[in-house]
């Protein structure tokens, strides 16, 4: 690796710190692993109680080795640790790898450890990776400052893929199931507790290594997530795919998480949002990993979501069928062109149509050159984006003839070309040999075929947007000066915001009695409701009024919703009383912004009124976003069809929904250092407007 970090990954030197008789110890492993794996550069062992170690000069110290070390790998109990580390600083060795444990993850007494190792390192100019991690690998150069299951059988190849992962077990589990499928590894890093080096920095680093083509990354938390919205971008602007699974998306995968590697584990919901903005593929499954990364390295994306399918059985495209239309493909329609050309290949009792039914035993029967035709055709096909040949059993020389045929139309199109094929290895090895070759991707099942064309689809929709110019977003604040923003503002402040920033809000008057409502200027229906910074929920407890017209009935509205706060919320601050002009033949929409630790400002959109709890109906971007991100936010919603009308109601404007969405963004983000929160429920979408009924600003300091 050339540029960032650099003499980490290609080290010219190393020593190994903790080396000992016992061979299961770390800094043993690591040793042998160098060494046998073929390590060019200069080993230098450490333990004073050792003259030699594997044929190795044993040193006494760091301080005692004679050459320029590049790289310390550290396996000793974390209470010595940090003298090895303070020795490592005073020689200016730029690298250590800390594998010991003992630090962060055991809690205070540990932390205070690492805080110390980290200050001693700063000190002295030094990188960390680590503590408490496996290590990692450069297999291109046979640089293994690690130990565990990467230093054992079986090997991993050179290729073009590297892992990034926050737990060194799991992400070797993906590795070598990866490797198993014969897809090589240029880099593979655990990153313990990241107490300097972090998975962003390494993700960084390998989107900039011109030997890295694809990136995977297990993370469980990340203090600082939202940076992962520009390496996705950047990644995406490379042409290299950003595989990322999230571990800790549940509450009980969270706690896991933070006693596995004290990590913030961050909204899974907001992690998806930002995976989407970003053009980042996620994974949930080992299998999953493999498939897709298979599938990319063929370096073939559909330009569509239509796809055809061939084979002999028919069971096997149903299923492909079935589960290509759950995943969001089409069965793409053959022009009368392709289902001519298939008839004159394929027996009188199959089917030209898609799914192409060339039937059970075609390729046996010496049918070698008629596949090859059949499956040119539909490959040729202006309508067809990718297609899946269903091998299923097939094996033998059938397979084999097969396989030619689909590596050499492979070679010949941009359009992804796969196999299902289900038959052992010993049964059809000669056939996975070449379609691996030819890098047609092979997967044991059609649902998982069907499911990987639908990723890299969607992929594909997403890296072009990704890596797209941003659409800038309008802006949140007239002229220069800044809103000021108090600890909780009650609705009629947070209004006259939102009003600032360009949202249409409702036409409210705050009085203190019925008499002061300019009846003139208001049209009823009215809505009467409750005035003060202290009560958030003013349905809950009576003090909102709908649907109130006539001077009489104000006037028992106003003491109404007067009472009710009084008595549910005696110590609450009282502004007075809004009364507000009832927006009618709207639907009700929350919209939102929130300041996270973790990923910054997410504006959140959702169901809203009454519903917004019960429905559980809500999506979430990054902010700030411009309207192509806003309009897709709508579009992922259940109720987005009742928003487009439905049984003659008219349709809400997606524009002015989007508009919204936008402005809040930017407040949002402009804001960030001085807003927590932005509730606006219900935002009430109209066939002319989008409407704010209901607002609560929180600010970051609030009590």
């Amino acid at each position: 690796m050339s540029g960032k970090l650099e003499r980490l990954f290609t080290p010219r030197a190393i020593a190994v710190v903790g080396v000992s008789q016992d061979p299961v110890r770390p800094g043993s492993q690591a040793v042998r692993a160098l060494l046998q794996n073929g390590y060019r550069g200069g080993i230098f062992p450490v333990n004073p109680n050792y003259p030699a170690h594997e044929g190795l000069r044993c040193y006494p110290s760091v301080a005692a080795i004679e050459a320029e070390i590049d790289l310390a790998i550290i396996g000793i109990p974390s209470r010595g640790v940090n003298a090895v580390i303070a020795e490592c600083a005073t020689k200016k060795i730029p690298y250590a790898a800390v594998l010991s444990g003992g630090f962060r993850e055991i809690g205070p007494g540990g932390a205070a450890l690492q805080d110390e190792m980290v200050a001693l390192a700063r000190a002295g100019g030094m990188r960390l990776v680590g503590p408490n991690c496996l290590g990692y690998a450069n297999v291109h150069d046979n640089v293994y400052a690690a130990f565990g299951s990467i230093t054992r059988p079986p090997k991993l190849w050179p290729g073009p893929v590297s892992l990034v992962t926050q737990s060194g077990g799991f992400g070797y589990s993906i590795a070598i199931a990866c490797a198993q499928e014969g897809m090589g590894f240029r880099n593979v890093i655990a990153t313990g507790n990241e107490a300097d080096l972090d998975a962003i920095e390494f993700i960084d680093a390998l989107i900039d290594d011109a030997e890295t083509r694809i990136v995977v990354a297990y993370i469980e938390g990340l203090p600082n997530a939202r940076a992962l919205l520009e390496l996705g971008r950047r990644a995406a602007r490379a042409g290299k795919p950003l595989l990322v699974w999230k571990g800790g998306i549940t509450e009980a995968g969270a706690r896991a998480a933070a006693t596995h590697t004290a990590n913030l584990t961050g909204s899974y919901d907001f992690y998806r949002a930002l995976f989407r903005q970003a053009g980042i593929i996620e994974i949930r499954e080992i299998h999953e990993a493999v498939d897709l990364v298979k599938a990319l390295q063929a370096r073939k994306l559909p330009h569509g979501r239509r796809i055809a399918v061939m084979g002999g059985s028919g069971g096997s495209a149903i299923v492909f069928a079935d589960a290509a239309e759950q995943a969001g493909l089409a069965m793409a329609e053959l022009s009368p062109l392709t289902t001519e050309r298939v008839s004159r290949v394929i027996p009188a009792i199959g089917s030209a149509l898609n799914p192409v039914d060339f039937t059970a035993g075609y390729i046996a029967g010496g049918g070698g050159e008629k596949f090859r035709a059949a499956v040119q055709a539909v490959i040729d096909d202006a309508a067809v984006d990718a297609v899946c040949i269903n091998f299923a059993t097939t094996a033998g020389d059938a397979a084999r003839v097969g396989a030619e045929a689909l590596g050499e139309i492979a070679r010949a199109t941009n359009k992804p070309l796969f196999a299902f094929l289900s038959t052992p290895r010993e049964f059809a090895g000669d056939a996975l040999a070449i379609l691996d070759a030819e890098r047609v991707p092979t997967l044991p099942s059609p649902v998982r075929v069907a499911k990987v064309i639908a990723a890299l689809a969607s992929y594909r929709e997403l890296r072009e947007r990704a890596a797209a110019p941003a659409g800038e977003p309008a802006p949140a604040r007239n002229g220069v000066q800044r809103i000021a923003i108090g600890p909780r503002m009650s609705e009629t402040a947070s209004k006259a915001v939102l009003e600032r920033i360009g949202i249409t809000v409702t036409r409210d008057v705050l009085v203190q009695s019925a008499d002061e409502v300019p009846l003139e200027r208001l049209r009823a229906p009215f809505v009467v409701k409750i005035a003060s910074p202290d009560i958030g929920h003013k349905t809950d407890i009576g003090a909102v009024k709908l649907n109130v017209a006539g001077r009489e009935a104000l006037g028992a509205a106003v003491q109404e919703v007067l009472a009710a706060a009084r008595e549910h919320a005696p110590r609450a601050a009282i502004e007075g009383v809004i009364v507000s002009e009832m927006v009618t033949g709207g639907f009700e929409l929350l919209a939102g912004a929130v300041n996270d630790a973790v990923f910054g400002p997410v504006v959140v959109l959702g169901a809203g009124g009454i519903f917004a709890e019960a429905l559980n109906d809500r999506t979430c971007r990054i902010a700030p976003f411009g309207r192509e991100v806003a309009v897709e936010m709508l579009g992922e919603l259940r109720c987005a069809a009742m928003l487009r009308g439905l049984r003659g109601n008219p349709a809400a404007s997606f524009d002015a929904v989007a508009d919204v969405l936008v402005r809040l963004s930017r407040f949002a983000w402009d804001y960030r250092d001085t807003v927590a929160e932005v509730d606006i429920n219900p935002l009430i979408a109209t066939p002319q407007a989008a409407i704010a009924a209901d607002a609560l600003i929180v600010g970051r300091h609030a009590g």
